[in-house]
């Protein structure tokens, strides 16, 4: 969708996830958007929309006001990335600017790595795709595997995507959610240290903010919600999992002095079903991000599927 479309009374929504002095680092190659850039888009958005606060949608989802900007725009800031608390939050303190930020609690709390982000900079640093696919195959053949098994996935996986090409998919995917759990998750261990060349601990701690300065957004006017504890794909987990999931994401945000009534949801993926829509509308969540792209209705019978647009639909 294009963004130029939106209507009058409609809500903007951006979603962010890297934001790093990226083209002279460690990583050049991770997938984000350069610091200098996310201040010329603030720059246009600042041109074009009115930003606002998490606290005013959610007082508008709940009746609980009826002002509303006609051309409203509101930022969100996915997985903890210590780039938030290092380049973004003080961008929007100067501006004067609330965004709002989903950390999911495990990193935070156990000082270890999502298996999404070993796979960003997994990718980040092979300098050879090819060598990579073949690198994950060969790992499944070692754990007997068979050709007919990799092949029937790489035919249904390996398509092009939205950002990424078809190589790049298919180890997304492979890695993400198409093994089981223990197996990918120690592949993407395998893989993280051939190409990173890190222990998790120690990627862990220059990755993630830590809970004492996601406490400093909080206590600077900046909202935090739930992103669950592990980052599953919910949709991919029965209803108990999701359940416990949801409520070791909520107590973190106790931990951390964030609300934890009438809050705000940011599916991990933009992945979920009818069960996670039932157990958010039982624990007083109000308002929910998929991942879908476009701009929302405002509608409060859909507030828990608002759709999204990433940073790169917008000039940088």
């Amino acid at each position: 969708m294009d963004a130029s479309m939106q209507k009058p009374g409609d809500l903007t929504t951006v979603m962010y996830h890297y934001v790093r002095e990226i083209k002279n680092s460690r990583y050049p190659g991770i997938k984000g958007l350069e610091f200098a850039g996310f201040k010329r888009q603030l720059d246009y958005l600042g041109s074009q929309y009115e930003f606002i606060s998490a606290e005013q949608l959610i007082a508008y989802i709940t009746g609980e006001s009826a002002d509303f900007p006609e051309k409203a725009c509101l930022l969100t800031f996915d997985d903890g990335y210590r780039d938030h608390f290092d380049f973004v939050f003080p961008e929007l303190m100067k501006r004067k600017i609330s965004g709002c930020f989903f950390p999911p609690a495990r990193p935070v709390e156990e000082n270890s790595l999502l298996d999404v982000n070993a796979i960003h900079f997994i990718l980040a640093s092979a300098t050879d795709t090819n060598r990579l696919f073949n690198d994950l195959n060969d790992e499944l053949r070692a754990r007997d595997f068979s050709e007919s098994f990799i092949e029937q996935h790489i035919s249904r996986l390996a398509q092009p995507g939205r950002y990424d090409p078809a190589e790049i998919i298919y180890i997304k995917r492979m890695l993400q959610r198409e093994l089981p759990f223990e197996l990918r998750t120690e592949i993407t261990r395998q893989l993280f240290e051939k190409y990173v060349e890190k222990s998790e601990a120690e990627f862990s701690k220059e990755l993630y903010m830590t809970a004492a300065e996601i406490e400093e957004l909080v206590r600077s006017g900046m909202y935090v919600g739930s992103h669950t504890y592990h980052h599953f794909w919910l949709n991919a987990v029965a209803a108990d999992t999701q359940e416990q999931e949801i409520d070791r994401s909520l107590q973190f945000l106790t931990n951390i002095g964030a609300p934890t009534r009438n809050w705000i949801m940011c599916y991990p993926y933009g992945a979920y079903n009818a069960d996670t829509l039932e157990i958010l509308q039982r624990k007083y969540c109000v308002i929910g991000f998929t991942t879908k792209v476009g701009a929302s209705s405002l509608d409060r019978q859909a507030a828990l599927e608002m759709n999204r647009f990433d940073t790169n639909d917008f000039p940088q």
